[in-house]
């Protein structure tokens, strides 16, 4: 790698993998409690995604860790570092937020080499990194416009290289997409994750979207009222749920839940005895039974199968998807074949594999398989 290549001007994987943790970390304003005592560990150079509905404390969590808010109580660390009293420039981040907030009588050049000037680097220096940014962001033609002449995209990269010029230690973004239209989101993700992939910093993401989350994640935490709910691979969260609420949340369209009562040897729904092995619950037991729509298949004959009436069909292109009940009241989704498109009215029997079932209880919380 020569010295002028954009890894070296702005930072090496092997430099940048700082880890973070939080500890017990709460917070409070006045009465109103935000936080609830949230532990998380990110190992360097993870890409972690904070997710959850609208008021789960997410975008409170990273401007916690970007020094903006005060703790409450608990500790933070970054790169083995207390940082939890430090001011957010002395903390190692640079921060990405969902306004771009661009100087618009600066050029794109002057916009991103704007914090390293306030700070008195050598002009020498930030011009490097401003030309190494713009490089690995693709911005080089556009280093002289202002940013009245980009499109929303072009403004969001110039928002990101202000903060990689930086060269910090993590990376935080608070929702950075949900200004642009879906095609550009599209566009920006696959950016975003290129990014990750070559400078190898630590990078921490908030969104609401449940696509964002999974298609850009090493890791998601999943957050509701203030607490965790599960943290994992976006595989983990999507195949391995602790409760309803991730199981709700991760996956569109989200996992089926139905109710259900526990039989010898499986569970019955809606009147329908269906088989599963390994129950942990007591027969008798009032329970939750989930299953994805991919996982959901026309039932060969004699097989035990869930009765289902389409209302309504919808056709993606490459994916159909079945909308309908399996009793008066009880809604089902299912994934058909490509051009399958039955009536409304029509009654399929509908199978599946007990091992991609999954049983919660009343309280929502997972039941997992007996040893």
């Amino acid at each position: 790698m020569n010295a002028h290549s954009p890894m070296n001007a702005v930072g090496t994987k092997a430099a940048k993998a700082a880890g973070l943790a939080l500890s017990g970390v709460t917070k409070s304003f006045g009465a109103v409690d935000i936080l609830h005592g949230i532990d998380l560990s990110i190992a360097g150079g993870e890409f972690v995604v904070f997710v959850g509905p609208s008021g789960c404390g997410k975008s409170t969590l990273l401007r916690l860790i970007a020094g903006l808010e005060e703790v409450s109580d608990g500790e933070i660390t970054i790169g083995g570092r207390d940082v939890t009293d430090l001011d957010p420039s002395r903390r190692g981040i640079a921060m990405v937020f969902q306004s771009y907030a661009l100087y618009p009588h600066m050029s794109v050049a002057e916009n991103m080499g704007f914090g390293l000037r306030m700070a008195h680097r050598p002009a020498a220096e930030v011009a490097e990194k401003v030309r190494a940014a713009a490089e690995i962001l693709h911005l080089t033609p556009l280093l002289d416009r202002r940013p009245g002449q980009l499109s929303g995209g072009q403004r969001q990269r110039v928002a990101i290289g202000r903060a990689i010029v930086r060269d910090p230690d993590v990376f935080l973004f608070d929702e950075p997409l949900s200004n642009l239209d879906a095609e550009l989101r599209v566009e920006m993700r696959i950016e975003i994750a290129r990014l990750h992939k070559k400078l190898g910093n630590t990078m921490i993401y908030v969104t609401h979207d449940q696509t964002e989350a999974m298609t850009l994640a090493d890791k998601i935490v999943v957050l509701r009222a203030g607490r965790i709910e599960q943290v994992g691979t976006p595989a983990v969260l999507y195949d391995d749920p602790d409760n309803l609420f991730v199981a709700g949340f991760i996956g569109s369209p989200k996992m089926n839940v139905l109710p259900a009562r526990v039989i010898a040897g499986g569970v019955e729904i809606a009147g329908t005895p269906l088989p599963l092995s390994g129950l942990s619950a007591p027969d008798g037991a009032a329970v939750q039974f989930g299953i994805r729509p991919e996982h959901l298949r026309p039932a060969r004959d004699g097989e035990p199968a869930l009765p289902f009436r389409v209302d309504f069909t919808e056709f993606l292109g490459g994916t159909t998807y079945l909308y309908g009940e399996v009793a008066p009241g009880l809604s089902l989704v299912t994934e058909g074949a490509r051009g399958l498109a039955p009536a409304p009215g029509t009654v399929l029997r509908l199978a599946f594999d007990p091992a991609d079932a999954r049983l919660f209880d009343r309280e929502g919380q997972r039941i997992r398989p007996a040893a």
